[in-house]
C-alpha cells in the first residue's frame, strides 16, 4: 500500500468519524425534543480496484418504524377525536349540573310539586301561590338555561371548525414546502434529520385534527391524504374552507367544510370546491363536527319534547279549572282556525259569565254531538252570543285565528268549562285547552302540532306561494333543495304536493296527516334513514292567521328543538297570582248561584297529581318514544345527556391508553438512548483518534523520506 493510499484511508476515518460524531451529538442534544427520530451513520467500507481505500458514508437515517409512525398518528386522530367531544359534554355537563343537587332539573321539578301540595293545603293563601309561581319560573328558567348553552356550544364548535380548518391549511402549506427541501436532501446526499423532524412535527400537529394518510415517495418528498384516500399534498396543495354562521339555533344551516386545488404561491383555488366532510373520519375536526350535527341536537330535541309536554300537561289542567272570580277576559293562542272551519269537536263544553262575587249571571252549554249543533266555528259564535245563548253577557270571538271569550260588563268575568262526564274534546284536548285560552305557560312554538284538522278541510292559501324546503343528511350537510308550491284548495291537495317526487320531497320522504289528531308526520324513505329537512323560506299563509303551513304544522329539523326556547309562565298570572286556576266551575248552578269557590284546593291537587300521570313521548334524539311522567323523561333526559359525555370520556381514556402503548413502543425504537449514544461517542472518537494517529504517522513517514534525499 502506497504512502497516500493510507493517507486516504486516513482522512476517510477522520471525516467519516467526524460525521458519526455529529450525528451522536445531535441526537444527545434532541433527547427531549418531541417527535424526534435518532438518526443512525451507515458506515461502510470505500474499495478501488478490489482494494479497501478507506471508509466512506452510505448514509444518514432516521430510524423510524413506519408501521408504529402510522399506529401512532392513527390513534392520535382518535384520541383527538373524543378529547374534543368530551370537552364540549363537560361544560354542557358543567350547565346540567349533579342530578342529585338541588338546583338539578329533576330537583327543581320535584320543588314545583312539592310547592303544588304545599299549595293544596291553603290555596287561598298569597304566599303560597307566588311561591308555586316562582318554583314554576326556576324550573322554566333552568330549562331555558340548557337550551340556550345547547346552541351556544354549537357555535363554539362552529367557530373551533374554523380555527381547525385554517390550522389543517396552515401544516398542509408547511409540508407542502419541506417537500422539495427533502428531495434535495436525499439527491445531494446530505442530513436530512433536521427537516424530517420538521415534517414528523407537522403531521402529528395533523393528525391531531384530521385523519390522514402518508406515502413516502422514493425521491424522499411525502404526498398527504385523508385516512379515506382523498388527496391533500401531492405534486399540488390542496386547501381547505369554511365559513361559519354569525349566530347558531336550531334551524341553522351550516356550510360544509369544502377542499380545492390551489396555486402554492397565491393560494387561489384552481379547482372547483368540493365537500370534504364525508373524508373526515376521525381528528379534532371530526369530533367537532359530530358535537355540533349529532349529539348536541339530539339533547336539544329531547329537550323540545320535555318542554312541549311540560306545557301541554301544565296547561291542560289550568285550562280545566279557574280563578275565583276568573279574569274578564279569556284570549287564546295562535290557530290556524278560521270561522268556516268544521269544529271537529266532541262532548259538551259550557261558556259562562259570573260577576265579581262568583255567581252566574249566564251560561251556555253545547253539545257537539247533539242533532242541529252547530258544525262550523261561526255557528258556533252565533249559537254562544245569541239570544238563546248569553244574549249579549259575553263575546265569543274567532279572529285571525286566535280565540276570545271576554265578558260585556268590565265588573263580571267568563269561563269555559269541560262536562266532567262527557268533555269537550279536538286532538284530544277540550275547547279551552285547544285554543291555549286559560294556559299558564307559554313558548315561542307550541312544539306539539296536533291540528285536528282533517284532509279534506280547505286550507285558504292562494297560488303563487311556495315553500323552500332543504334536505339535510344525518350530519346536516345539503343534499337538495326544493321549491313546493301551494296546490289546490285541500289539505290532502299540499301533502300530495309535499310527496310529489318531481315537485315535492317525496324521493325523501312520506308525508301524511293523522286522521285522529291531524298532525302531520313525515318518514324517510330507504336510502335515507337519517336524514330531515329545514325550512328555507315559506311565503305561504292560511287565510288571515298570519301562520304559515310549516309553523301550522311544525316542519323542520327545528321545531321540536325550539319548543324549549323562551317558555314562560303567562304574565298576567305572574302579575296577578290570584289568576292561578285552581277552582272547580259547578255546572249545576243557576243563575245567582255561587258556582266557584276562592280557596277550593281540587286544582292544586289535579296539578300534583302530574307528578305521577304517565303522558306520551314521541322520539327525540336519541331517546325513543315512550309514555313516562314527566320527571322520569326529565330524568331520562339528564341520563342521556350524562351517558353521551361518559362514552365520549371513556373513549378519550381508551384511545389516550392506545396512543400512549403506541407511543412508548415507537419511542423504544425512535427515541434517543443516552447510553447508546455515549457508547457511540467513546466509539466515534478512538476511531478518530485512530484516524488521526494513522495520519500522524503518515507525517512521519513523509519526514522520514523527505529527511533520507
Amino acid at each position: 500500500m502506497s504512502i497516500n493510499s493510507i493517507l486516504n484511508t486516513s482522512l476517510s476515518g477522520l471525516f467519516a468519524t467526524q460525521t458519526a460524531l455529529r450525528a451522536t451529538a445531535n441526537n444527545v442534544a434532541n433527547i427531549n425534543t418531541p417527535h424526534y427520530s435518532r438518526v443512525v451513520v451507515g458506515l461502510e467500507a470505500n474499495t478501488s480496484q478490489g482494494q479497501t481505500a478507506g471508509v466512506t458514508v452510505s448514509g444518514v437515517t432516521r430510524v423510524v418504524d413506519e408501521f408504529l409512525s402510522t399506529a401512532l398518528r392513527t390513534s392520535t386522530s382518535n384520541a383527538s377525536e373524543f378529547s374534543v367531544q368530551r370537552e364540549f359534554h363537560d361544560r354542557l355537563q358543567g350547565v346540567l349540573g349533579d342530578p342529585s343537587s338541588d338546583s338539578s332539573l329533576s330537583s327543581r321539578i320535584d320543588q314545583l310539586y312539592t310547592s303544588l301540595a304545599d299549595l293544596a293545603l291553603n290555596p287561598a293563601d298569597a304566599l303560597r301561590r307566588q311561591q308555586t309561581l316562582s318554583e314554576f319560573q326556576s324550573y322554566l328558567d333552568q330549562t331555558g338555561v340548557f337550551q340556550a348553552q345547547i346552541q351556544n356550544l354549537r357555535s363554539e364548535a362552529s367557530q373551533q371548525i374554523s380555527s381547525g380548518v385554517d390550522s389543517v391549511n396552515e401544516l398542509l402549506q408547511r409540508i407542502h414546502d419541506l417537500n422539495p427541501l427533502l428531495v434535495n436532501q436525499r439527491i445531494s446526499g446530505g442530513d436530512s434529520g433536521g427537516l424530517e423532524g420538521q415534517l414528523a412535527q407537522a403531521l402529528s400537529e395533523l393528525s391531531e385534527l384530521i385523519d390522514i394518510k402518508v406515502d413516502r415517495q422514493p425521491a424522499g418528498s411525502v404526498h398527504i391524504s385523508t385516512g379515506s384516500g382523498y388527496p391533500l399534498v401531492d405534486t399540488s396543495l390542496s386547501q381547505l374552507s369554511y365559513v361559519g354562521p354569525g349566530l347558531v339555533d336550531a334551524d341553522t344551516t351550516f356550510s360544509a367544510i369544502q377542499v380545492s386545488r390551489v396555486d402554492s404561491e397565491t393560494l387561489v383555488p384552481t379547482s372547483t370546491k368540493v365537500d370534504i366532510e364525508p373524508n373526515i373520519r376521525s381528528g379534532a375536526l371530526a369530533g367537532l363536527l359530530a358535537v355540533r350535527d349529532t349529539q348536541f341536537p339530539d339533547l336539544a330535541d329531547s329537550l323540545g319534547e320535555l318542554s312541549a309536554h311540560v306545557a301541554d300537561e301544565f296547561n291542560r289542567i289550568h285550562n280545566a279549572y279557574s280563578a275565583a272570580p276568573p279574569p274578564n277576559a279569556l284570549t287564546g293562542k295562535q290557530t290556524i282556525i278560521k270561522d268556516a272551519d268544521a269544529l271537529n269537536f266532541t262532548g259538551d263544553v259550557t261558556f259562562a259569565v259570573v260577576n265579581s262575587a262568583n255567581e252566574l249571571q249566564a251560561s251556555v252549554t253545547v253539545d257537539f254531538d247533539a242533532g242541529g249543533a252547530p258544525t262550523t266555528f261561526a255557528e258556533l259564535q252565533t249559537l254562544v252570543n245569541g239570544a238563546s245563548g248569553l244574549n249579549g253577557a259575553g263575546t265569543l270571538d274567532l279572529n285571525n285565528g286566535v280565540m276570545s271569550f271576554t265578558a260585556t260588563s268590565s265588573s263580571n268575568s267568563v269561563a269555559i268549562v269541560d262536562d266532567p262526564t262527557d268533555p269537550s274534546l279536538r286532538a284530544g284536548r277540550g275547547f279551552s285547552h285547544f285554543f291555549g285560552m286559560n294556559d299558564i305557560i307559554q313558548g315561542e312554538v307550541p312544539g306539539i302540532y296536533e291540528t285536528g284538522l282533517s284532509g279534506t278541510e280547505t286550507h285558504n292559501m292562494g297560488a303563487g306561494e311556495a315553500i323552500n324546503l332543504r334536505v339535510v343528511d344525518a350530519n346536516s350537510r345539503e343534499i337538495i333543495t326544493v321549491t313546493v308550491p301551494v296546490t289546490g284548495t285541500t289539505y290532502n291537495d299540499m301533502i300530495g304536493a309535499l310527496n310529489s317526487t318531481s315537485t315535492g320531497l317525496g324521493a325523501y320522504f312520506t308525508f301524511s296527516l293523522d286522521a285522529n289528531t291531524g298532525a302531520l308526520s313525515w318518514t324517510p324513505t330507504p336510502g335515507f334513514e337519517g336524514a330531515g329537512f329545514q325550512v328555507g323560506t315559506d311565503t305561504t299563509l292560511i287565510a288571515s292567521t298570519g301562520m304559515s303551513f310549516t309553523s301550522a304544522f311544525g316542519m323542520g329539523n327545528a321545531a321540536q328543538a325550539d319548543a324549549a326556547k323562551n317558555v314562560q309562565i303567562v304574565s298576567a298570572i305572574t302579575n296577578n297570582p290570584d289568576l292561578l286556576s285552581l277552582s272547580v266551575f259547578d255546572l249545576t248552578g243557576s243563575i245567582g248561584d255561587v258556582v266557584l269557590t276562592h280557596g277550593d284546593q281540587r286544582g292544586a291537587l289535579a296539578l300534583q297529581d302530574l307528578e305521577n300521570s304517565l303522558v306520551n313521548f314521541a322520539d327525540a334524539g336519541e331517546l325513543q318514544g315512550t309514555s313516562v311522567t314527566l320527571s322520569q323523561y326529565v330524568s331520562r333526559f339528564l341520563g342521556n345527556a350524562g351517558l353521551q359525555a361518559a362514552r365520549a370520556s371513556n373513549f378519550e381514556e381508551d384511545n389516550l391508553a392506545l396512543k400512549q402503548e403506541i407511543d412508548q413502543r415507537n419511542s423504544d425504537i425512535s427515541g434517543v438512548n443516552l447510553d447508546e449514544e455515549l457508547a457511540n461517542l467513546i466509539v466515534y472518537q478512538n476511531a478518530y483518534n485512530a484516524a488521526a494517529k494513522l495520519l500522524s504517522s503518515v507525517q512521519d513517514l513523509y519526514d522520514t523520506l523527505l529527511a533520507a534525499v
